[in-house]
């Protein structure tokens, strides 16, 4: 930890080496006001955001009212304290106001301007402002690239272009996030990076499979070898969650042997009802489509356990649609049937259409496969209906087994007729989804509030995450 000495001059404050390094700068020609930053200082590696809040504010209230630290960097210190604790806390306009007014365009050389540049960019970045968010990236590597420190900004950088729509851009900045993370000694935070690079390759889709494929064996080679004993917490879950993000690039790649491989060993590393759930349901709809049929109706049972008991109705419903493809496939098709209802109760409870119109699919098939002919004819008429937006491919197999359930209708005697094709598993790649922009970790003092807890902003677990969903139905855990 950075301890300033009695003789140091006020006039460039140097910013905390402790875990804050990026959210704080300690502060020497007036006892007060450093008493206050120090106590920030000590509430932020406490977890205790609020309470580092007040005291910033505090101290740049007294900064404020000096006459005699008026245009110091004494102030402008404070401002950045403060403005970085805005952007933390959910307030990033009023924090870019004050990051701004601390000067950051200044040119000069050293890691605390980087600081300063970076937490502009975060600023901007949570308001949406990505272009600008960029600019800020790109001067703060400036200053941290002569270091060896740049990994985190390359990180964030490619995150701004992966949501720009600029999956190539993306894959270079975090290409060279990975290599400055391996050079630094950083194994899992090289591997979540890789992970990324993955998803935005195949985001991309110029690149092989076998390209690809590499990428995701390198990123899980180093996600094994950083595993470290006793991990708990949200360090745990970061681990799950990367495992997850993997087997979501095999799934991409149809290698669903390889998916269950991961979702398997991210399912002990997530704790949380709900981020357990999604894993328990990729998971399921791995071994759905590679016949495993057994196992898919155990990890979707227990899935639609989990989310029910957290209230995640959406995903509650496409893991009944799971389970129900596999009782159906195991014969099963009362069951079928009525798992298919819970979906589309749980889809019609959420506004979700295309699980409406899969589960009536499923539903005409279960109908037919039980002799009931006349309510497949009306789950296919009403599959037909909410699809309307859907691909002429979908439309036309729901018309081919439509077809079927009416001649059926008319002959009702012997047998059911083979369906035209078999029900569409909820959970085979039909066409890569928007995947999670990558967490940086960082064995060094973190260049934000979030990065001191061990996490990129957004990523508590506990909380329930926005949805990233593929046309497949796999799930990101965010």
């Amino acid at each position: 930890m950075y301890s300033p000495s009695p003789e140091e001059t006020p006039q460039e404050p140097e910013p905390s080496k402790c875990e804050e390094k990026k959210k704080g700068k300690r502060l020497q020609p007036e006892p007060s006001i450093q008493t206050l930053t120090e106590a920030g200082l000590r509430a932020l590696r406490a977890g205790q955001s609020q309470v580092a809040m007040v005291s910033f504010q505090k101290a740049f209230l007294l900064a404020s009212g000096a006459p005699q630290l008026q245009d110091t960097s004494v102030l402008r210190a404070c401002a950045f304290n403060l403005g970085a604790a805005y952007v933390e806390t959910g307030d990033p306009a009023r924090g870019l106001a004050l990051l701004l007014r601390s000067q950051p365009e200044v040119k000069a050389q050293g890691r605390r301007h980087g600081d300063q540049c970076f937490n502009v960019a975060l600023a901007y970045h949570a308001l949406g402002d990505l272009p600008q968010a960029l600019g800020w990236y790109h001067k703060a590597l400036a200053h941290y690239q002569p270091q060896g420190d740049q990994g985190g900004t390359q990180a964030k950088m490619g995150a701004c272009y992966q949501a720009l729509g600029r999956p190539e851009k993306a894959v270079h900045c975090l290409r060279e996030a990975s290599q400055a993370y391996t050079q630094v000694g950083q194994p899992r935070a090289a591997a979540l990076a890789l992970g990324a690079v993955a998803r935005c390759m195949l985001q991309s889709g110029r690149h092989q499979a076998g390209e690809v494929l590499q990428v995701l064996e390198e990123s899980r080679r180093l996600a094994e070898t950083s595993m470290e004993p006793g991990l708990l917490g949200e360090a745990l879950s970061s681990e799950g969650h990367l495992y997850n993000d993997l087997g979501l690039g095999y799934a991409q790649l149809q290698l669903f042997p390889l998916a269950a491989e991961v979702f398997l060993q991210a399912l002990p590393l997530c704790r949380q009802p709900g981020e357990r759930a999604t894993v328990l349901r990729n998971l399921g709809m791995a071994h759905n489509a590679v016949g495993n049929y057994r196992e898919a109706q155990d990890s979707h049972q227990k899935a639609a356990d989990l989310h029910g008991s957290v209230g995640q109705r959406w995903e509650q419903g496409r893991s009944f649609a799971g389970l129900a493809f596999a009782l159906s496939q195991l014969g099963d098709h009362g069951a079928a049937r009525d798992n298919y209802l819970h979906a589309l109760q749980a889809a019609r409870d959420t506004g979700d259409v295309k699980g409406q119109w899969q589960a009536c699919e499923g539903l005409g098939a279960a109908a037919a496969r039980l002799g009931q002919y006349e309510q497949a004819l009306k789950y296919y008429k009403e599959a037909l209906a909410q699809g309307q937006k859907e691909p002429d491919s979908t439309r036309g197999r729901l018309v081919a087994k439509l077809a079927d359930a009416v001649r059926n209708c008319l002959t009702q005697t012997g047998p059911p007729r083979p369906l035209h094709s078999q029900t569409l598993f909820p959970g085979r790649p039909e066409a890569p989804g928007r995947a999670p922009l990558v967490a940086e970790t960082s064995a060094r003092t973190p260049r934000s509030w979030a990065e001191a807890r061990g996490r990129s902003s957004g990523e508590a677990l506990g909380r329930s995450p926005p949805r990233t969903v593929s046309q497949s139905g796999f799930c990101t855990v965010l």
